[in-house]
């Protein structure tokens, strides 16, 4: 397996058999994923793709995902139902919180978010990932509107309780750890690690990577290793 953080939410896991790609929304320069990009040429050589899409937000979702379709007869789509879904020859599979999909090969169960769409369990291959998309304790304390930081906690308290009922062990999660918050602003991502106890926790959705450094850092004794994330296309695993 390799396992790439390509930008922002976006990351690319390699298995034997086929391609995870999540929350893929890049138009930059670059050729390949040490570079923080899908190629065409990563897209044919895959046995089969699944491309992931927790919401239609700009920084997590772009169409030019469909045009993979004429490059590899093997991919399907699973996006949250409150994605637009284009005409394509590959598969589209439309998820809401509490719903699932197995092919026999991968399964994925979707959760809930704190903000529009939802977040992805996948098992593949014996090993299982958490894409939380903006999932997230999003309270922006320093704002001053102390009822909604109230409000925020307690709908991510909820999910993340729902979470655990119905999810036994993670290896690989993916969740925001974004400074734009303001004072604690990792306050989710602790609650997370210490909820979920996933083996594998990589920063997402970050201003810097010096934050991801620090984060690690702050979970250098825990059980869950964090990883601090260096550029553009880091290969983790």
């Amino acid at each position: 397996m390799r396992l790439y953080f390509l930008y922002h939410s976006a990351v690319c896991v390699v298995l034997k058999k086929s391609l995870l790609i999540f929350d893929y929304f890049i138009n930059r320069k670059g050729k390949n994923l040490e570079e923080g990009l899908v190629s065409d040429e990563d897209i044919k050589n895959a046995g089969s793709v699944y491309v992931f899409v927790s919401h239609a937000h700009h920084d997590h979702y772009n169409r030019r995902i469909y045009k993979w379709a004429a490059l590899n007869d093997n991919i399907t789509y699973i996006l949250d139902s409150t994605v637009p879904k284009a005409h394509t020859k590959g598969k589209a599979v439309m998820l809401s919180r509490g719903e699932s999909y197995d092919d026999g090969y991968l399964c994925v169960q979707e959760f809930g978010s704190t903000d529009i769409g939802g977040s992805f369990y996948v098992t593949c291959e014996g090993t299982s990932f958490f894409h939380a998309g903006d999932l997230n304790d999003w309270h922006w304390k320093d704002d001053g509107n102390a009822r909604y930081s109230r409000v925020m906690k307690l709908y991510f308290e909820r999910e993340l309780k729902f979470i655990r009922s119905a999810v036994e062990h993670i290896d690989y999660a993916f969740f925001p750890v974004d400074r734009r918050i303001g004072s604690d602003y990792d306050e989710g991502a602790d609650m997370f690690i210490d909820t979920m106890k996933p083996k594998y926790f990589v920063p997402i959705h970050f201003s810097h990577f010096d934050d991801t450094k620090a984060f690690s850092e702050k979970h250098s004794a825990g059980t869950t290793k964090v990883f601090a994330i260096h550029k553009y296309g880091d290969r983790l695993i």
